[in-house]
């Protein structure tokens, strides 16, 4: 928020002290946080994606990987894929004049506060998928940190619909 806030022009400046548009301006510069916020962790997962994808490119490896370790690196891709689109997708936290559900000051400040730790699995998973692309695939050193992508996957997809409970009121 605080960088947003920063990066506001010398109009917007001026602005935020006409009665009104202060709490209107607060509301588009928290809009624009959490869209920020979510862009970056759907860019880490995308960028660990495309790093293990791009280890197993090099056909003469992807030919000798077992049908048990394509299931599994399978089951990693296609459930990051899904927390990708997910995040990409999410409610965004905050609510239009127009919108069913509206967003509370408070809630959205949990938001941000819990969009932080989902950054912070992100960057684990994007560290641990490197690594994994400098492993031999098919290895039990592999398939032990492919399991634990997947269960990262698992964390961060718990995370989301964490996320949207705390949109919705559900959590405290």
């Amino acid at each position: 928020m605080e960088k947003v806030r920063r990066e506001m022009g010398l109009f917007e400046k001026i602005l935020s002290y006409v009665p009104g548009y202060r709490g209107y301006k607060e509301k588009e510069l928290r809009r624009e946080s959490d869209r920020l916020v979510r862009m970056e962790i759907v860019n880490k997962l995308k960028m660990a994606k495309d790093v293990v994808r791009k280890s197993l490119a090099n056909p003469i490896i992807a030919q000798n990987i077992s049908s048990e370790d394509s299931w599994r690196f399978d089951t990693f891709v296609s459930n990051l894929d899904r927390v990708i689109q997910r995040i990409d997708r999410a409610v965004a936290g905050y609510a239009g004049i127009f919108d069913a559900v509206k967003v509370k000051e408070d809630k959205l400040d949990m938001v941000i506060q819990h969009d932080l730790s989902l950054i912070e699995k992100a960057e684990a998973l994007r560290a641990d998928a490197e690594s994994l692309a400098r492993m031999e695939p098919g290895k039990e050193e592999w398939r032990k940190l492919v399991d634990e992508l997947i269960s990262k996957a698992g964390e961060l997809d718990m995370l989301i619909d964490k996320r949207v409970e705390i949109l919705k009121g559900l959590v405290s």
